[in-house]
C-alpha cells in the first residue's frame, strides 16, 4: 500500500510593470506499507516527508529581452524500517558505518539471521536557475539558461535488497548515497516563420554523485538464477542536442523532422555510462483537412541507431555441469532498427458542444522485430 498526500500553493504577482514574481510551496507525506508478504520486502516500510519552497523573478529588460532567475529549497525526511541479512549487513561494512540505526537484533527461523534497522535520513537540497531570452525579430529567438539541480536518492536506490519480480533480477541499493547535484548549461535557437520552423537545443550537464544501476553478477537462489543489478554513484557528464524542423508545404501537407543525440560518460571510471539512449531520428509526413471532419493522417519513419558507446559489464559464471566458466554478455547493445508508424483521426460533430473522435493508430506498421537498448528485458525477448 502506497499512500501519498500532497499540498501545493503557488502565488503569482506583478511587482512592477516590467517585473513579475512567482513563489510557492509544496508539502508531501508518503507512506509505504507492505502487508504480511511472507518474504523480506524489496522496498521496506517507510514514511517520507517533503517540504519545498521556491521563488522566481522575471524582468523584462527591453521589449525583446527577458531575464529570469529563481531558487528552490527542499527538505526531505525518511523514517524507514528495514530488515537486512546479517551477512549482507557486514559485507557492506554497514555494521561500522551505521551502528546507531540497528534495532535489537531479531532472528527469523525461515529466512535466517536478520537485523532490523530504523534509518532516519535528512536531506537538504538547494536548486537555482538563471536564464535569458532575446528576440531578434522575424521569428528568431535565442534562449540561454544555467541551472543548478539537486535530487534526493529515492527509497529504491537507498534500500533495495532483493528480487524485483517484474524485472526478473535482484536489485541492491546503498545506504551511503548522497543527493545528486547537477550543473546544466543549455542554449536554444529557434526560428519561426509562416511555413518554416526550426529549433536546436545543445546542452551540457555535469552531475556529481550521479546514481545509476548496472549488472554485476549471477546469483543462484532456491527460485532459480537471477542477474544482480547494483546501484552506485559516480560523477557523470552528459551532453548532446535536440533538433526539430517543421515545414508546411500547403494548408493540408506538412513535414516534421526530429533528431536527438545524448552522450554520457563516467568521469571517475573514464568510460561511457550505461543505459544512455542511442541517437534517434523521426521524419513524419502529415495530411490534414479541417473541412472534412478534421481528418488527419500521418506516416512516421522512426530510425534508432545502434549505441556504440557503452561500458563492459560482462562477467563470468561457473557452469557446474561442464565444470567450465562462461562469459555472460549483458552489455552489447542491439542493432539499429527502423519502424513505420501510422496515426489517423476523424472528428464527427453532432452538436455545438458534443463530438465523436475516431482514431486509428498503428505502431510498427510492418511488424518489425527489434530490441530497444533501454528495455532491460531485451536480453530475453524482442520488442
Amino acid at each position: 500500500e502506497l499512500q501519498t498526500h500532497s499540498l501545493m500553493l503557488d502565488f503569482i504577482s506583478p511587482l512592477r510593470d516590467e517585473i513579475e514574481w512567482k513563489a510557492g510551496l509544496m508539502a508531501r507525506y508518503q507512506n509505504n506499507y507492505a502487508a504480511n508478504t511472507g518474504i523480506r520486502r524489496l522496498i521496506p516500510d517507510y514514511d517520507k516527508y517533503d517540504l519545498g519552497l521556491y521563488g522566481i523573478v522575471e524582468r523584462q529588460l527591453q521589449d525583446n529581452w527577458l531575464l529570469e532567475a529563481g531558487g528552490r529549497f527542499d527538505f526531505v525526511h525518511m523514517n524507514v524500517f528495514k530488515f537486512y541479512r546479517s551477512s549482507f549487513w557486514e559485507s557492506r561494512n554497514y555494521d561500522k558505518l551505521f551502528p546507531e540505526i540497528v534495532v535489537p537484533e531479531t532472528k527469523d527461523g525461515e529466512f535466517g539471521y536478520q537485523i532490523l534497522t530504523n534509518p532516519k535520513f535528512n536531506f537538504y537540497n538547494v536548486s537555482a536557475t538563471v536564464g535569458t531570452t532575446y528576440s531578434f525579430g522575424n521569428g528568431a529567438k535565442v534562449l540561454l539558461n544555467y541551472s543548478l539541480a539537486s535530487r534526493v536518492p529515492n527509497p529504491s536506490e537507498l534500500f533495495s535488497e532483493g528480487l524485483h519480480h517484474s524485472a526478473s533480477r535482484i536489485e541492491i541499493g546503498d545506504l551511503r548515497f548522497n543527493s545528486e547535484v547537477g550543473h546544466k548549461l543549455a542554449l536554444t535557437f529557434q526560428q519561426e516563420g509562416e511555413k518554416f520552423r526550426f529549433y536546436i537545443s545543445p546542452f551540457i550537464n555535469r552531475i556529481n554523485d550521479f546514481i545509476l544501476i548496472e549488472p554485476t553478477e549471477i546469483r543462484q537462489t532456491i527460485r532459480g538464477n537471477f542477474q544482480v543489478w547494483e546501484y552506485r554513484q559516480t560523477d557523470a557528464e552528459l551532453y548532446g542536442f535536440d533538433m526539430d524542423v517543421m515545414y508546411d508545404f500547403s494548408e493540408k501537407f506538412c513535414f516534421k523532422h526530429q533528431f536527438s543525440l545524448v552522450k554520457g560518460y563516467d568521469r571517475l571510471r573514464d568510460e561511457p555510462l550505461i543505459s544512455m539512449p542511442p541517437a534517434n531520428t523521426k521524419n513524419e509526413m502529415i495530411y490534414q483537412d479541417k473541412n472534412f471532419h478534421d481528418l488527419r493522417i500521418s506516416l512516421q519513419s522512426e530510425y534508432v541507431f545502434r549505441q556504440n558507446e557503452y561500458p563492459n559489464n560482462n562477467f563470468e559464471v561457473f557452469i557446474p555441469q561442464s565444470e567450465t566458466f562462461r562469459e555472460i554478455d549483458v552489455s552489447t547493445p542491439p542493432d539499429a532498427y527502423h519502424l513505420l508508424n501510422l496515426n489517423s483521426s476523424m472528428t464527427f460533430r453532432k452538436h455545438k458542444k458534443s463530438f465523436i473522435k475516431v482514431e486509428l493508430i498503428v505502431t510498427n506498421l510492418l511488424d518489425k522485430s527489434y530490441r530497444n537498448y533501454l528495455n532491460r528485458l531485451r536480453l530475453y525477448a524482442d520488442d
